[in-house]
């Protein structure tokens, strides 16, 4: 079976045998090296044809072996179902046999049998890899997405950060993820390398960023705020990233102007969704614009809707859709395979629902304002936690800052504050002041937790699974 990613590999090989394609904190290889290390590890591992589905999962750390496994499964036919190593084993297992996964590549290289679940159909002829969607407000769920969808993504992503063979790109957060892995593969589109690193660890990122100079280095805030916390030594080094590029949550305000004072370059927002890949770069107005997503990458197309589907002017609030080629039009590990938004133009070329609400400027840049799933209602009044979070976020006591609903029974939902701080130090009637005079007093949070760190998911977003935990344990 041709696969275009592999297919890039093996021309790279050719056409730059010795020049640097891969590398992580353990060591580096070639183009010729990463090639002859695909070619031997699908010599061992089975081929679609040895599996009852062609599908099998990849759960290991974000390294070269990543990448080396990543592409010998893609030479052997194999769809593959992206899984963060973070999410402990007998839940990739469960998650492996409802996406119809018939293996798992696990750490230690071993290939596990999974029994997949029939499925309705043969989504996988179509599909190279699967992502998952976050899970933090509910059950993860699979998101197939075509080699047409993630080639338009690569490409439209190479030419906006005129990525070449001689840019290399660092990817701060987990592989696995579609962030990442949407620079990994526009990366490979152009023979520019990839370096990753297994876990968040600050001297590891600064090592890679020192030794290869990165023109793109992407994370989440969390990254990119405990980068910070590295001295003006570490800040000289980042200082080189050309495209130092947030993702996967809110870039506040505050972190955009600690990041400018002390490094001296501009964060640069993304915005994209497992649902498709990386829709925007804001490398137009990072300076002027830092809150916003910035402007779609050739190929896509963007609208801010109503609710009837009309199409919004410029600085009304609706809802984000998104068009690409090959966008997917349906989940997987559900019972219906629901697609994500109705249809109407040509299949494999409709609008994906974002699940954002934002709206866009004059000049045609995207400001996102919350999620919909997460907007609070407040007797009556809909709050959105982008706003509070930023409002706590220009306090110098928070750290961090997350903010969501709880059931009440006189108003129909709570807003709650869970703050990252020092408890010794942060004051929350401060904080409540503080919030009061910068929004509505009636809107402002009603219960508080303070923790010295927020839980997360292994990307660095605040994991809200965890935090509903904490404040129900709290509750007890």
């Amino acid at each position: 079976m041709a696969d275009a990613f592999t297919d890039m590999l093996f021309a790279h090989a050719r056409l730059r045998p010795g020049r640097l394609a891969t590398a992580d904190p353990d060591g580096a290889l070639t183009w010729s090296e990463l090639a002859d290390a695909v070619r031997e590890r699908a010599a061992v591992l089975p081929s679609a044809d040895d599996l009852v589905t062609p599908v099998a999962g990849l759960h290991r750390t974000s390294d070269s072996q990543w990448v080396v496994d990543f592409l010998a499964m893609r030479a052997n036919g194999i769809t593959v179902v992206c899984f963060p190593h973070a999410v402990p084993l007998t839940s990739v297992l469960g998650q492996a046999a409802r996406l119809s996964a018939s293996a798992l590549i696990r750490e230690d290289g071993k290939v596990l049998p999974c029994s997949g679940e029939p499925a309705d159909s043969a989504w996988w002829s179509r599909a190279a890899l699967v992502h998952l969607t976050s899970g933090t407000t509910g059950s993860a769920l699979g998101v197939p997405r075509s080699e047409e969808n993630l080639l338009d993504e690569a490409a439209g992503l190479a030419a906006a950060l005129e990525l070449t063979p001689s840019t290399p790109v660092l990817c701060a957060t987990p592989i696995a993820h579609s962030f990442a892995s949407g620079l990994f593969l526009a990366a490979l589109s152009v023979g520019a390398p990839t370096l990753t690193v297994p876990t968040l660890r600050p001297l590891d990122i600064v090592a890679l960023a020192q030794r290869y100079q990165p023109h793109v280095a992407c994370g989440t805030p969390h990254t990119f705020r405990v980068l910070l916390r590295g001295g003006q030594s570490q800040c000289d080094v980042l200082s080189r990233i050309a495209v130092p590029m947030v993702g996967g949550a809110p870039l506040h305000t505050e972190l955009a102007v600690q990041w400018k004072k002390s490094v001296g370059t501009a964060l640069v927002q993304e915005f994209g969704l497992s649902e498709g890949g990386i829709a925007t770069v804001n490398l137009r107005d990072a300076d002027e614009k830092p809150t916003s997503v910035g402007v779609p990458l050739a190929g896509v197309e963007i609208r801010v809707v109503d609710p009837s589907g009309k199409t919004l002017g410029p600085g009304s609030e609706g809802s984000v859709v998104i068009r690409r080629r090959g966008n997917p039009e349906r989940y997987l590990g559900t019972a219906d395979g629901r697609r994500r938004a109705p249809v109407s133009i040509p299949p494999g070329h409709g609008e994906v629902e974002a699940g954002d609400i934002g709206y866009m400027d004059e000049q045609g840049a995207l400001f996102l304002t919350g999620r919909s799933k997460t907007m609070i209602n407040v007797a009556g009044t809909k709050v959105a936690p982008r706003a509070v979070e930023s409002a706590l976020m220009d306090h110098p006591s928070v750290r961090d800052a997350t903010v969501l609903g709880l059931p009440d029974d006189r108003r129909g939902e709570l807003v709650v504050a869970v703050v990252e701080g020092d408890p010794a130090v942060v004051e929350i009637e401060v904080l409540a002041t503080h919030v009061r005079a910068r929004m509505n007093p009636l809107l402002a949070p009603r219960r508080w937790l303070v923790l010295d760190r927020l839980p997360r998911t292994a990307s660095g977003k605040p994991d809200l699974r965890a935090i509903r935990q904490l404040l129900k344990e709290s509750d007890a």
